[in-house]
């Protein structure tokens, strides 16, 4: 099976943000979605430029409760004041038109829950979600393909 129908068949939404959204706002929207592990920073064009980790957001909001602090913790809570500032540039991804178990393979081996799905143009066309292939590797959908 192909990411493009993979995607197609399981509409999952993915949390965008733009650069210029505060750190508080991005707070808000990974507390908006209880079961939200990744957030996906996009410009004016839809174009995929940055992604935000669940666990990202956690540390820099729950640095003051760790027993150790180092110069770069507290240098980067400190300086994140935007969605550009908190987000990574540098992640793994997948194109609509490679194989559903290639991508599985991925993100099993980087411990990955969401993968974005990007379109040639740069645009974000949705996450290929562990848990959602799990649930349809349960329900049989995997098989039939």
């Amino acid at each position: 099976m192909k990411v493009s129908e993979w995607i197609r068949n399981h509409r999952r939404s993915v949390i965008i943000a733009l650069p210029d959204l505060s750190m508080e706002e991005v707070l808000d929207r990974f507390l908006a979605e209880p079961c939200l592990r990744d957030l996906y920073v996009v410009d004016d064009d839809h174009r995929l430029i940055g992604h935000i980790s669940h666990k990202r957001i956690a540390e820099l909001v729950l640095a003051q409760h760790r027993p150790v602090h180092t110069r770069r913790q507290i240098m980067e809570r400190v300086a994140c004041g935007s969605a550009r500032e908190l987000m990574q540039t540098d992640f793994p991804s997948a194109h609509p038109d490679e194989d559903l178990d290639d991508v599985l393979h991925r993100q099993l081996e980087q411990y990955v829950e969401d993968m974005p799905v990007i379109a040639a143009d740069g645009s974000l066309l949705g996450a290929v979600n562990l848990s959602a292939v799990l649930r349809a590797s349960r329900l049989g959908e995997l098989n039939n393909h």
